[in-house]
């Protein structure tokens, strides 16, 4: 697997900046990711909007508490060279909430590629299986549930299970929206099995 955070052509160096600072702290606040990458906050929001209409990154709306708006959080997205990347990250983003059953499935892999998949050359040479509807959440779990003391964060159990940051990062939350993780740190953000 390939992943790539090169920007398209045309980007400003104030984009370019933001782009690398997501890289390494994807699923920051864009005053987070201003500080990281030594430009201003307004500057940052511009620059993350842009990053976002190029592909390059998506945004987690903040949620309301009372009449406050938490911070959106914002994550690299990375260009891949497997299927991962059709697979995963669009899978999280449009799926409707697990329901319980989902989450305690058991991971599996499709019996074969779907049609989208084998159409694009990258997916052809991939070797990497495609998973099941809720296969990376359930992979996710497992790892938890493996290491229940271990705090995580979406890179580095991107890493570990071959996984894209932005796909993981997005199950992670799911996993704790729904009471089986705990976000134990918001910055770098880090999670760990619901106890």
């Amino acid at each position: 697997m390939t992943t790539t955070t090169n920007a398209p052509a045309g980007l400003k160096v104030s984009e370019q900046k933001a782009l690398a600072a997501l890289a390494e702290h994807s699923g920051a606040t864009a005053s987070e990711i201003a500080s990281y990458a030594g430009i201003g906050g307004s500057t940052a929001g511009k620059a993350l909007n842009a990053l976002e209409s190029h592909n390059l990154a998506y945004r987690e709306r903040g949620a309301m508490t009372g009449n406050r708006k938490e911070a959106d959080l914002w994550y690299h997205r990375p260009v891949e060279t497997t299927p991962e990347h059709i697979s995963d990250e669009p899978e999280a983003e449009a799926a409707p909430a697990a329901t319980e059953a989902e989450v305690e499935a058991p991971a599996e892999t499709a019996p074969e590629a779907p049609a989208e998949a084998a159409e694009t050359p990258a997916a052809k040479a991939a070797p990497t299986k495609r998973l099941a509807r809720g296969g990376l959440r359930q992979m996710v779990y497992d790892y938890l549930a493996a290491h229940p003391a271990e705090e995580v964060g979406p890179s580095g159990l991107g890493k570990t299970l071959g996984r894209s940051a932005g796909a993981v990062a997005n199950a992670l939350a799911k996993l704790a929206a729904h009471g089986q993780a705990e976000l134990t740190s918001d910055s770098p953000r880090r999670y760990r099995l619901k106890a």
